[in-house]
């Protein structure tokens, strides 16, 4: 089968996030960036921006869906789903500190994984298991307070 480009609105988008991301990256490079062990001031806008301007690269590449009927299917339900994570990103700003960061973490990665994006219970897993292990360790290592919660860490 032969590959479709991404439609015309979807690169509109992804373009429209490429600059903003850039422009991103442009006024945190101003910024002193600092390191791994002692980031400073433009360590996390410099690494936002970037991831930012990566993934508006992959949606630029990204390839569109092979049917308009499968597309509108799928697409339906997409103004409940974008509720949904809203309401689950304001309860995880609510519990985090009283659960913890681990727990509510794990809870939001399998909600989004399992939940809205329909991957397997296993997958889930494998992917928000790994996933909150790593946060933890690099916030915890770049001295970042993550709220222990319920756990005694």
């Amino acid at each position: 089968m032969k590959r479709k480009p991404a439609g015309v609105r979807e690169r509109a988008g992804a373009v429209l996030l490429l600059v903003f991301g850039l422009y991103a990256l442009f006024e945190a490079a101003k910024l002193p960036f600092g390191g791994l062990r002692a980031p400073d001031a433009g360590f996390f806008p410099v690494c936002v921006a970037v991831a930012l301007s990566v993934f508006a690269l992959m949606a630029m590449l990204a390839e569109a869906p092979r049917d308009e009927a499968g597309a509108a299917a799928r697409d339906g339900n997409g103004a409940a789903r974008v509720a949904i994570v809203a309401v689950a990103l304001l309860l995880y700003a609510l519990f985090l500190k009283p659960v913890g960061f681990l727990i509510c973490t794990l809870l939001l990665m399998l909600l989004l994984l399992r939940g809205i994006s329909k991957v397997s219970w296993r997958g889930s897993l494998l992917a928000a298991l790994p996933a909150v292990a790593l946060s933890y360790f690099l916030f915890t290592r770049l001295g970042v307070p993550l709220p222990a919660g319920m756990l005694a860490f």
